[in-house]
């Protein structure tokens, strides 16, 4: 997300990483790029690292939750000369080695973000190998309310349209009982011997978990249940994430469904699903009441969805967010009584 535009040509400055042996004239189009190396990294990085401030931001959140990342190791190139030299290079901002996946950055407005639209297509067609995503400015600003500390004043926001009523809420609900008991009758793999475990994602999920279990067990289901809590990433803290309350069960030889509220990034559903793991838990899926798959960042097990929903912020029907309307039995839009933000 260079601002002076350093992706674009070779001679605007852009840094060039080697990716490999050049490719010859010709037939280079169907080549692949040869990826770096990467050693075990996970860091904050500097201020002076980075060429934007949400470039840095990105780099704290991935860095919270344990996600490998190193910054524009990789610059692909997208046009050549008759002589088969380089004339056109795009360097995407991040590199995530675990996940095979690089992400580009932008917070220009979306009026003007047509050429790297050209370029990200440009790379797909000669790299079709090569994973990448572009975070456009309203996904960055997603991601910042997303992480942002409780507000001092909760009444800035107000409620806005409601988006799922009470009723609608209830009856998905009960479809996705119905999915989950069909998914909880086939029999396990062999080395699953006990009933299949509910856990709870942090308190934004206690109410759709009481209705879920409750309907499971309008149906016989049987099931255990407990509950796990992530620490909550401090966009001014040093840590890292920590699971603040592990489950109490033994969750060994068991298939578990973790319950989200909302799924959007992956992160930290990404982050759970590994720390269980390593504690012998070897089938994990996920449900979540909302998912929001346009800002995924990492691929995540979510096998039952109760509502995909768009970049809007959401509240009610206990939602972990703006945990002043928690108590709403519907989910409505948030309409900030604040002017939006500008400074991105």
């Amino acid at each position: 997300m260079r601002g002076r535009g350093a992706n674009d040509e070779a001679d605007g400055g852009a840094r060039v990483v080697p990716t490999g042996a050049a490719p010859a004239p010709g037939p280079w189009i169907a080549r692949q790029a040869v990826l770096p190396s990467f050693g075990p990294v996970v860091r904050r990085g500097s201020d002076d690292d980075f060429a934007h401030p949400a470039e840095r931001e990105l780099a704290r959140v991935l860095t919270f939750y344990g996600v490998r990342w190193v910054y524009e190791p990789t610059t692909f190139a997208l046009r050549r000369t008759g002589d088969g030299g380089s004339a056109a290079f795009f360097t995407p901002d991040f590199y995530l080695p675990d996940h095979r996946l690089y992400i580009e950055l932008t917070t220009m407005r979306q009026r003007l973000v047509t050429r790297k639209n050209q370029k990200l297509r440009r790379l797909r067609a000669l790299y079709p190998a090569v994973g990448i995503k572009l975070l456009y400015r309203r996904d960055y600003q997603q991601l910042v309310d997303a992480y942002e500390p409780a507000k001092a004043d909760p009444d800035q926001d107000r409620i806005g349209p409601i988006v799922y009523p009470a009723s609608v809420i209830a009856a998905r609900i009960e479809t996705l009982a119905g999915q989950i008991a069909a998914d909880f009758a086939v029999a396990g793999p062999s080395w699953s011997t006990r009933s299949p475990v509910l856990v709870g994602v942090g308190q934004g999920s206690d109410r759709f978990l009481s209705a879920l279990t409750a309907a499971l067990t309008h149906r016989g289901v049987e099931y255990g249940q407990d509950r796990i809590e992530l620490t909550r990433y401090d966009p001014v803290g040093d840590g890292r994430a920590r699971v603040r309350r592990a489950p109490h069960l033994d969750l060994s030889g068991r298939r578990v469904l973790l319950v989200e509220d909302v799924v959007s990034t992956g992160l930290s559903l990404a982050y759970l699903v590994a720390w269980l793991r390593r504690r012998g838990v070897r089938d994990i899926t996920a449900c979540t009441l909302l998912d929001r798959t346009a800002a995924r960042l990492v691929e995540v097990p979510v096998r039952h969805v109760g509502f995909e929903v768009s970049a809007a912020l959401l509240a009610g029907f206990g939602l972990g967010l703006r945990r002043q309307f928690s108590e709403l039995p519907y989910i409505a839009a948030i309409a900030p009584a604040s002017l939006p933000r500008s400074s991105v």
